[in-house]
């Protein structure tokens, strides 16, 4: 571990470890992106001066400032900048509509908006209703805004000193936006400590040390980006920063850097391991790649170690746990398939350092070992709540737990195992159909590519089993095709009744199923 012997002694917050970086790392290259780097002194002073930038525009301690802007230098040092003045970060999701991005802005009541300008247009088209907002920032070389401050002359102008501002564990540091694939996105109430345990947490399970670099390839906006980031800042390592997913250019970064490790979002995985041109890299530094999002399927992971080795961490999270709930390591995998345990590659692994976790029924008793019950997650990384929305915080976050409506099997070593979401269950002729074991039979069909499982009303069975499936380029198949495939393998009332062909499936910025538009598309 990076930070053994050398623990900070004073309370975990994020304006604690930018000082601990400066004191102790200096000259340890912290951020990269394309042909800038920064080190942890020059990365420490620009946090300073953009905090002591946005506190003389008027805000003060708890306003919020939103950030608006696809992966870049700005937006990764956003996650420090902002929280080590005592402001609460709102990162957006850069994919959304101008009408969406307003939602959210004024769900958070933001007192500043920090704009890349590439998205400029988003927000002037909304501009009119952003009235609450009294501060905006340009990230980029075209002509500000009347009225509007440039980020560079901000950082410029502004004392290098630390920010006169005191922050606390408890203080909040961002709130980060759930995705909205069950619904309006929420922003989930995150602290410092919250931050900073996610970054001692990863470098613990990661096993960090000096050699090691990371990337950051999925969103900023989404906790699978921003748990890399945090990782490489506790671990005093440095962390590439990737503008956008392209297979070929992550393959380039890793050779190039010598990466060890990152997250991708499970589509990500399979764009990896089917590339044609990763023969081409040199890509042995990769040690511990983590993916998360959707539940990716066993045949997948098997792929994946044919093709690169046993490197690779299947991560389960919620941005309401800022991804931290289970883990599934490199020596579990081993050792699992060393006793001849292939169902481990169906697991997303045990509880996460710092976490602690229960599966339990509809009356809150633990299961036994076999039985599905719902996860409930509780521990240093658990947020506070969701911002302004206190019914769904009360059904959500229940005596110290967070609830996430998954649910799982758990064995005797405490591996759990995802069924699906408890709002998927199919009920068909009174029998439970747990939609992710059809989807992963359907993807043992060396024709299919993907696949994904809804339900929809029946006359006769109250629902039935509709399969959605996209098939591998060179070849084709047949509804009957599938059904005689799933017939073989599964009980009969698991067996889709009908099946559905087409390109590509709807898939959030953080890899994860957005099923509510395969149920308004083929079931409504």
């Amino acid at each position: 571990m990076v930070n053994k012997g050398n623990k900070m002694k004073t309370i975990p917050t994020i304006k604690n470890m930018i000082r601990r970086n400066i004191e102790c790392t200096p000259d340890n290259i912290a951020l990269i992106e394309g042909d800038r780097q920064y080190n942890f002194r020059e990365l420490g002073d620009r946090a300073y001066r953009m905090g002591n930038a946005l506190l003389a525009l008027g805000l003060k301690k708890g306003d919020r400032v939103a950030v608006l802007s696809h992966n870049s230098m700005e937006s990764a040092e956003s996650y420090f900048n902002i929280p080590n003045a005592g402001l609460v970060l709102v990162m957006l999701n850069f994919r959304l509509a101008p009408p969406e991005i307003l939602t959210i802005l004024s769900d958070a009541k933001v007192s500043a908006i920090i704009v890349n300008e590439a998205f400029l247009d988003s927000i002037e088209k909304i501009i009119d209703s952003l009235g609450f907002v009294n501060a905006y920032i340009l990230i980029g070389e075209k002509a500000c805004p009347d009225g509007w401050h440039r980020y560079e002359d901000l950082i410029n102008q502004a004392p290098p000193h630390e920010p006169a501002v005191d922050v606390t564990e408890k203080d909040l540091a961002a709130l980060m936006y759930t995705s909205g694939t069950t619904g309006v996105p929420k922003g989930c109430i995150a602290t410092h400590g919250n931050f900073y345990h996610v970054g001692e947490s990863m470098a613990h399970e990661l096993n960090m040390d000096r050699e090691d670099t990371g990337i950051v390839s999925t969103p900023l906006f989404h906790v699978s980006g921003e748990v890399i980031l945090m990782n490489g800042f506790y671990s005093s390592t440095p962390t590439i920063i990737m503008p956008k997913w392209d297979v070929e250019e992550f393959m380039r970064l890793v050779e190039k850097h010598k990466i060890t490790t990152g997250v991708l979002a499970t589509p990500m995985l399979l764009y990896l391991v089917e590339s044609p041109q990763k023969d081409l890299y040199h890509l042995d530094s990769l040690k511990k790649v983590l993916f998360a999002g959707a539940p990716v399927t066993s045949e997948i992971f098997k792929k994946a170690l044919e093709k690169f080795g046993n490197i690779f961490v299947h991560g389960f999270g919620a941005t309401e746990a800022l991804g931290s709930i289970c883990i599934l390591k490199t020596e579990a995998v081993s050792k699992a398939l060393a006793e001849g345990k292939t169902e481990i590659f169906n697991s997303c692994g045990q509880t996460y350092a710092g976490m602690e976790t229960a599966v339990v029924d509809d009356f809150d008793t633990p299961v036994s070992p076999g039985n599905i019950g719902e996860i409930r997650v509780r521990g240093l990384s658990l947020t506070m709540g969701y911002w302004s929305k206190e019914q769904e915080t009360r059904e959500a976050f229940r005596n110290g737990w967070y609830y996430t409506g998954d649910l799982c099997k758990i064995d005797e070593q405490g591996f759990m195992y995802i069924v699906g979401r408890k709002k998927d269950v199919i009920i068909t002729g009174a029998e439970n159909v747990f939609p992710t074991e059809v989807e992963n039979v359907l993807c043992k069909h060396p024709a299919i590519k993907q696949a994904a499982v809804i339900g929809k009303e029946d006359v006769k069975w109250g629902e039935m089993v509709i399969a959605i499936v996209v098939t591998r380029s060179d070849q084709r198949l047949t509804e009957n095709d599938i059904i005689s495939f799933c017939k073989e393998r599964i009980a009969g009332y698991k067996v889709p009744k009908k099946v559905f062909f087409v390109d590509k499936l709807p898939i959030s910025a953080s890899g994860k199923l957005i099923k509510s538009k395969l149920i308004e598309q083929f079931a409504s």
